[in-house]
């Protein structure tokens, strides 16, 4: 949205491209720096600025996914002090009672929002969560160099499908882990002591109600008194003081990340489902009352290869057009088929193959239909297969084939026999100069 920060020379505080995607300048530091060498999908239909949830599905223009907290963690917001923009945002986020020492962390009621919101399917709708950060106008991001790293991983729609979807949650799950241990480690150095910190913050757990304004989720007075203990009235100091560790520190940041064992206000947390109405609890993910030792970001990172590495791999033995899949004309008579004029085609996808209703549908151009149709005969993977393929469709063949096999569309010759006879006529049709 915003691709760079131009007010700062360090490239700690300027966004950077991986891939196709601008993410926070400290990853070149907190991240192994194998993760440029990774192809990384490129998600050509999440376009935020043109967000093709809000054009077809309802969600807000101005907010669209960003109808949510973001956990920042304080040597971001730190960093992000040193910003024209984001600067007079985080100082405000202070005074209004919305920063815990950690960083930008939902309060009871915040989370309680969110939850309803998700119940009742708000998300992308919503009229109260909403990101601080986000310049409603412009459509921009006031801390877009300064990202969490689910903001920074997060697409609306994945051109790998499951497969991407994995991908991302997995790089996300990595860079959140590093951004806790940090912010921790940063608090520690700078004489806050953290597990004093976790104590006080469970000494509300009683009184968990009282915590948080009902209204607007920001944390009373009382318990930011508590909860900030000697450094209340220092919170600018200690968020600079956090952003200038991690400066100073910049290339031992993913070492010290794994030395670092995050800790956790448990009986705080419990207390907090108190909050929720009881209609929402169902919305709780049962992984929030898990306790214990977390990972390692080292471990989640072992991980994180294999995906990326199973992503891009060719599959093995032959592959062809699902049965649940089919290829039909763009008729352009709704909004959606004229924004996509010129694809030719769309890809209707259903959850099993006599469903009446399609789960999903994408709009594709001639070449990529062409591509498709080819499979409507079983294709053994090959060389030559992928020379041809690449003949016909204006992308990567690999990666054609790793896209629409993450979809479904594509599938092992094995798991299905049938296929449906609109592909069969469409073949006839279109792909015959191609054909053997």
């Amino acid at each position: 949205m915003s691709p760079k920060n131009s007010s700062s020379p360090d490239p700690i505080e300027q966004a950077f491209k991986l891939g196709e995607h601008w993410v926070p300048g400290i990853w070149r530091y907190m991240l192994p720096a194998a993760l440029t060498d990774i192809t990384m999908p490129q998600e050509r239909r999440a376009t935020c600025l043109d967000c093709p949830r809000a054009k077809f599905e309802g969600w807000r223009p101005d907010y669209r996914c960003c109808t949510y907290h973001p956990r920042v963690p304080n040597f971001l917001l730190g960093l992000a002090l040193s910003d024209a923009k984001s600067e007079p945002i985080v100082k405000r986020l202070i005074k209004d009672g919305f920063l815990l020492p950690e960083g930008m962390v939902s309060s009871p009621n915040q989370w309680a929002h969110y939850l309803s919101d998700t119940a009742e399917d708000r998300f992308g709708r919503s009229l109260k969560v909403l990101c601080p950060f986000l310049e409603q106008k412009s459509g921009m991001c006031n801390l877009y160099a300064f990202r969490n790293s689910v903001c920074s991983t997060f697409f609306c729609l994945h051109d790998n499908g499951d497969k991407g979807e994995r991908f991302w949650s997995s790089l996300q799950t990595v860079a959140q882990q590093v951004e806790m241990a940090l912010g921790q480690w940063a608090l520690q150095q700078l004489g806050f002591d953290v597990k004093a910190y976790m104590k006080r913050l469970d000494s509300l757990a009683k009184k968990v109600e009282r915590a948080s304004d009902p209204e607007t989720g920001a944390w009373t007075p009382a318990a930011l008194k508590v909860i900030w203990g000697k450094f209340y009235g220092r919170e600018l100091e200690l968020l600079r003081g956090c952003a200038d560790l991690v400066r100073k520190h910049r290339d031992e940041l993913w070492q010290i990340s794994n030395t670092i064992d995050i800790q956790e206000p448990i009986k705080f947390d419990r207390a907090a489902v108190k909050v929720v109405p009881r209609k929402y609890r169902s919305e709780i993910d049962a992984e929030y009352f898990e306790t214990g030792d977390t990972s390692p970001p080292r471990d989640i990172w072992r991980g994180f290869k294999t995906l990326a590495k199973n992503l891009w791999a060719l599959p093995t033995g032959s592959l062809v057009f699902s049965p649940r899949a089919r290829i039909l004309p763009n008729p352009q008579d709704d909004d959606q088929g004229k924004a996509f004029s010129s694809c030719t085609h769309m890809v209707e996808f259903r959850s099993r193959r006599d469903a009446k209703e399609f789960e999903w549908r994408e709009y594709i151009p001639t070449d990529k239909a062409m591509g498709l149709l080819w499979f409507s005969r079983k294709r053994k993977i090959s060389d030559e297969l992928i020379e041809r393929l690449s003949g016909m469709i204006k992308q990567d063949a690999k990666q054609f084939i790793s896209e629409w096999t993450g979809k479904k569309v594509l599938i092992s010759a094995s798991l299905s026999a049938v296929t449906s006879k609109s592909v069969k006529n469409e073949i006839k049709k279109r792909v015959k100069k191609n054909d053997d």
